[in-house]
């Protein structure tokens, strides 16, 4: 998958805590007096749904510092993934308004953080797995159970005393629609002349098992192709097991799907109440999905 944006240059807005931005670096200098809260949330302008985010974090002692990210408002759902709480030294939380802070995630011992040192972060995220690095050595790996929401990149800090951030960085990926199908004619045509490049007009990148090569075992392939995709495309119209399996999958983890059936196809009761593109396999059938897709994709990525 190709870099699509780097971005570097970003606002921020203190929201929680006191913080401090200059010369190109956040630093938040402790909770806010009177509010109770010994955590600080500064958010940037910057969207992110799929990519890497870097920055390089500065503890004190008792500190934690952390990337947040899927940020809409206080009251929302968002998440943090970075160093330290919960006496751990790699974090990753989820804030859920309804049951509060919840650690997901939780390795090694916080008292191997050191104070006055710089550690370089990068969370990665693609589709539903994310991956925490730090100093170039990847220490947390976890499949999400549901599909983050886009929102804002941030920073979270926690603890009385300064932590810094600098160098933040962010590269956006292209998400990926991962295309669930038995790949025979005509079938493999519709995949070549209306999905993939509907897609591409969406800066999405189609793919389906078949274009996995190398050794290893394909239930795997369809596993990762399905996690890390941010929507799934499925064509139903043969009674293939595979095909649901793997639409089974995608729907226990939450993805957004679209179903594709040829017109006249009784769809299984399993998958009656979902949406379904309707098609004829005819010149004109193909331009009215290629409308249909794109109005599909548009709404999803507009949520």
């Amino acid at each position: 998958m190709n870099e699509s944006e780097q971005q570097t240059d970003l606002s921020w807005a203190p929201i929680v805590g006191r913080w401090s931005v200059e010369n190109g670096g956040v630093t938040y200098l402790g909770p806010q007096e009177g509010t109770g809260h010994p955590y600080g949330i500064c958010v940037s302008n910057a969207k992110f749904v799929e990519g890497s985010i870097k920055v390089t974090v500065h503890l004190s002692p008792d500190t934690a510092g952390r990337v947040l990210f899927g940020y809409r408002s206080p009251s929302e759902t968002y998440w943090t993934a970075g160093l330290g709480g919960y006496k751990s030294a790699y974090v990753l939380t989820e804030f859920d308004p309804s049951f509060g802070w919840r650690g997901k995630s939780l390795l090694g011992t916080d008292t191997n953080l050191k104070a006055d040192k710089d550690y370089d972060v990068e969370v990665k995220l693609l589709g539903q797995r994310i991956t925490l690095t730090v100093d170039t050595v990847r220490v947390l790996e976890r499949v999400l159970e549901q599909p983050v929401s886009s929102g804002q990149v941030g920073l979270f800090a926690w603890g009385d005393r300064e932590v810094g951030f600098r160098g933040m960085t962010m590269i956006k990926l292209p998400g990926r629609v991962f295309v669930v199908m038995q790949f025979s004619e005509p079938y493999k045509q519709l995949y070549s002349e209306v999905i993939g490049p509907v897609a591409r007009q969406f800066e999405l990148e189609a793919s389906h098992v078949g274009e996995v090569f190398g050794p290893g075992i394909i239930l795997n392939d369809i596993v990762q192709g399905i996690i890390e995709a941010k929507i799934v495309i499925a064509e139903v119209t043969p009674p293939n097991q595979n095909v649901f399996y793997e639409l089974g999958y995608a729907h226990a983890l939450g993805k957004p799907t679209i179903l594709l059936a040829e017109r006249g196809k009784q769809l299984p009761f399993d998958i009656t109440g979902y949406r379904c593109l309707f098609y004829d396999n005819t010149i004109g059938g193909k331009r009215q999905v290629e409308e249909a897709l794109r109005k599909h994709l548009e709404a999803i990525m507009h949520e």
